[in-house]
């Protein structure tokens, strides 16, 4: 199974609800990643403010970071590849990213950025042969 990282901007907490902003899209996130590791998902976060090194030992994050800055921030990396970044991801994602790990990548229906792999019909409901109606 493949180990997910999470690699958060500079932040006092990694659950979003500090201060008197509380980030929903962080909240979200915190909860999708508690979700995933009850189920057995292998999901880490890094924290630049605490972790620094763990962003500059993971090579793609540090080229990253050196060309794009911390606003390209999350960025989630699994197997040493970039497959989000600017955003967090879902419950949803998480979990498709574990199982297209568990079935090979060649038999899987969902990408690892969470979009669908599904193939194009080979005839339309019109009688061509473009897939659309």
């Amino acid at each position: 199974m493949a180990k997910i990282e999470i690699f958060d901007p500079a932040m006092c907490c990694s659950s979003g609800v500090c201060g008197e902003n509380v980030d929903q899209e962080v909240v979200d996130a915190a909860a999708a990643v508690s979700a995933a590791r009850k189920e057995g998902v292998d999901v880490v976060r890094h924290n630049l403010a605490s972790a620094p090194l763990e962003f500059a030992s993971t090579p793609v994050v540090r080229e990253l970071l050196e060309s794009e800055g911390a606003d390209s921030l999350p960025v989630v990396v699994i197997d040493g590849e970039i497959v989000l970044k600017g955003v967090y991801p879902t419950l949803a994602q998480l979990r498709a990213w574990v199982r297209r790990d568990s079935v090979g990548n060649s038999d899987s229906q969902v990408a690892r950025d969470g979009r669908s792999e599904l193939p194009v019909a080979s005839s339309s409901c019109c009688g061509g042969a473009s897939g659309c109606c």
